[in-house]
């Protein structure tokens, strides 16, 4: 016991000494950083200036979790810690890992979901996005990533819709399934909404003409409501993306129904707080804003698959809980 503390407490020193290091030759690292992203990350060998902060952003981050992890080592709190961590995304919560009869569901979205992340932001840090000034030319053909992510938010709505169904014919208590369809209808209905926009209602399909009021007012000449208020989209993003991380934050810091079975499946699930954080921050850095569309459609996907296999592994028992 005494030589595990002794351990912890010099690999936290070093973790110290490495972070003031670090942050002595902050400026060199950016530096160093950005020049390695230019060669081996750009296209065309340019970093524009918000890659550049998006840069500093990880870094810091990098450094603070260094920091952060060598004062739990140095201080010995690691077992504490750990089962923190443990009960804030719910991962030894006896209620939830019975909830649902499927064992590590919410891990592999935890894994997964960080990693599509981190890869979207990789993906800007390389190719820009389409509406951005320091952009480059992808290597797919302009608009077929966006027709790509549209197919995903589609089959997330086709996903939702299959759980409605099983919502429908699962043994709930009338009170509780009119609660549940409610609920998911409504979030098909928002889902829709946004697939029709990102597909301009069927022309990004079928290549029709805009008319009208569309042709006029529309700043991309698109048979969609979203783009008559491009100027607004860099204000309108960053609200949605900071507020939507506020708000489940918030939930998921203080869940004063965390037994409740109402609760733990219609809202997300604290395994997408990695995914939800880099949406956020994705919202402030984007030209166009396409970056936080697809991660806002991925984490659509993941939500849609969590409540599929909540409904279709269902412990029925459980329902005897408050709701």
């Amino acid at each position: 016991m005494e030589k595990t503390k002794l351990i912890n407490r010099t690999i936290g020193m070093v973790g110290i000494i490495i972070s003031i290091i670090l942050l002595m030759n902050y400026t060199r690292i950016i530096i160093f950083l950005t020049q390695q992203s230019k060669i081996y990350l750009s296209q065309d060998h340019n970093i524009g200036p918000k890659s550049i902060l998006m840069i500093k952003i990880f870094t810091v981050g990098f450094i603070v979790l260094i920091i952060t992890v060598s004062i739990i080592l140095l201080l010995t709190l690691t077992k504490i810690v750990c089962l923190k961590i443990q009960e804030f995304f719910q991962l030894n919560n006896p209620f939830i890992n019975n909830n649902f009869l499927k064992k590590r569901l919410d891990i592999y979205i935890l894994v997964i979901g960080t990693l599509l992340g981190i890869f979207e932001i990789f993906w800007l840090l390389a190719f820009g996005e389409t509406f951005d000034e320091t952009a480059v030319p992808l290597t797919l053909p302009e608009g077929k990533l966006e027709i790509f992510y549209a197919y995903v938010l589609l089959f997330s709505i086709i996903i939702l819709a299959f759980s409605i169904k099983r919502a429908s014919s699962v043994s709930f208590p009338l009170k509780i399934r009119r609660k549940i369809l409610i609920m998911f209808i409504a979030i098909l209905g928002i889902l829709i909404m946004i697939f029709g926009e990102e597909i301009s209602w069927g022309q990004q399909i079928f290549k029709w003409d805009s008319f009208g009021f569309f042709k006029e007012y529309n700043y991309q000449n698109e048979t969609n409501l979203h783009n008559i208020f491009n100027p607004f989209m860099k204000y309108l993003y960053p609200i949605i993306g900071s507020g939507s991380f506020i708000f489940l934050f918030y939930l998921w810091l203080f869940p004063s129904k965390r037994n409740n079975y109402l609760f733990n499946l219609i809202f997300p699930h604290p395994s997408l707080f990695f995914l939800v954080f880099i949406m956020a921050v994705s919202s402030f850095l984007g030209g166009g804003g396409e970056t936080f569309e697809q991660l806002l459609t991925l984490f659509a996907l993941f939500y849609s698959v969590r409540i599929f296999l909540c409904l279709r592994f269902t412990n029925i028992d459980l329902l005897s809980s408050k709701t």
